[in-house]
């Protein structure tokens, strides 16, 4: 039995770059990923469903990839690549390269190297290739190492860990909200805090950091955040110019001042956004100015507002003096 529905067999591609495609066909389902070759054989009998749906974020391509037939799969993703796959839903065994995979895993290959693997039906996976080269440059400038010629590599993510959190995020975006999409700070954001969870993920962490050592980290991000508040950036961005990764990041913050980066951070860009909307002119709204400091989410993100400034963002553009903006 499908899973969902199959309306018709033509990608299409909505104005926020969001590339979505359906089909009834296992090898037009193969084709339809955009800059990849691959090839499907289908296992199990039954009527073929599968959904793609894809968005590019610079230097990485994210694709979720669902269908409701076993298949083995074969093929190579685009020249320079590093691919991330990992599933978003509970699913049957995985065999790849030899090996049984039971229990939700990070599947880590080169892109001229994707291992053959035979899927179980249904499957919803989510599919993320960086280019090398920027993954390289991000490792680089956080200390870190990752021994990327000895791919593929399968490692086990936790119960509660990234798989589900980023289908929370994908379901979000994907589904209800893909018009902020539109933003590329929106996009910036999204795959900045994708790239962090995959490297905390694969790349071990450097030597531990003294109490002076943790202070002066601090005070590094502190003063690039501070210097930097008139322009979004992400944790991926303090972590790359502070050269650290999130987790270590995280421990100086906890130890030096009682919060983690992710609440700093989000401290500085609900200020920053505050200050835009006091500044406020006809053409201001509050989604623009939210999307243009990376807050996806707009209700949450008014609720987050509303917690820590006592008043909703439109409050706030109304007393710029821009009322029929709020």
């Amino acid at each position: 039995m499908n899973h969902f529905t199959v309306a018709g067999d033509t990608p299409a591609l909505d104005f926020s770059g969001l590339r979505r495609s359906q089909a009834t066909d296992i090898d037009e389902h193969a084709h339809n990923l955009s800059s990849w070759q691959l090839s499907y054989d289908q296992l199990t009998p039954g009527r073929f469903a599968g959904e793609l749906t894809e968005l590019r974020c610079g230097w990485m391509q994210l694709v979720r990839d669902r269908s409701n037939q076993a298949m083995i799969k074969s093929g190579q993703a685009w020249q320079g690549a590093l691919t991330f796959s990992l599933p978003l839903a509970e699913h049957g065994d995985v065999y790849c390269a030899g090996h049984t995979i039971s229990r939700p895993s990070l599947l880590v290959a080169q892109a001229d190297d994707l291992p053959q693997v035979r899927t179980p039906g249904p499957l919803d996976l989510l599919c993320i290739a960086v280019e090398r080269d920027a993954l390289q440059d991000i490792l680089q400038r956080q200390n870190r190492e990752l021994q990327i010629t000895s791919f593929p590599t399968c490692y086990r993510l936790e119960e509660t860990g990234l798989h589900l959190e980023l289908r929370g995020v994908l379901d979000d975006l994907f589904s209800t909200d893909a018009q902020t999409l539109n933003y590329e700070s929106i996009r910036h954001a999204l795959r900045d805090a994708i790239m962090l969870q995959l490297l905390d993920q694969v790349a071990p962490d450097g030597e531990h950091l003294n109490a002076t050592a943790r202070k002066r980290m601090v005070d590094r991000a502190r003063e690039y955040a501070l210097t930097h508040l008139d322009q979004p950036f992400t944790l991926l961005d303090l972590c790359n110019n502070i050269g650290a990764s999130r987790r270590k990041l995280q421990y100086c913050f906890q130890e030096a001042l009682g919060l983690n980066p992710l609440a700093y951070l989000r401290a500085v860009r609900l200020n920053a956004v505050r200050r835009e909307l006091l500044r406020g002119s006809a053409a201001t709204s509050v989604q623009d100015v939210a999307a243009r400091w990376g807050f996806w989410h707009l209700s949450r993100f008014s609720g987050e507002y509303r917690q820590m400034f006592g008043e909703l963002p439109s409050q706030t553009l109304r007393r710029s003096g821009c009322a029929e903006n709020g």
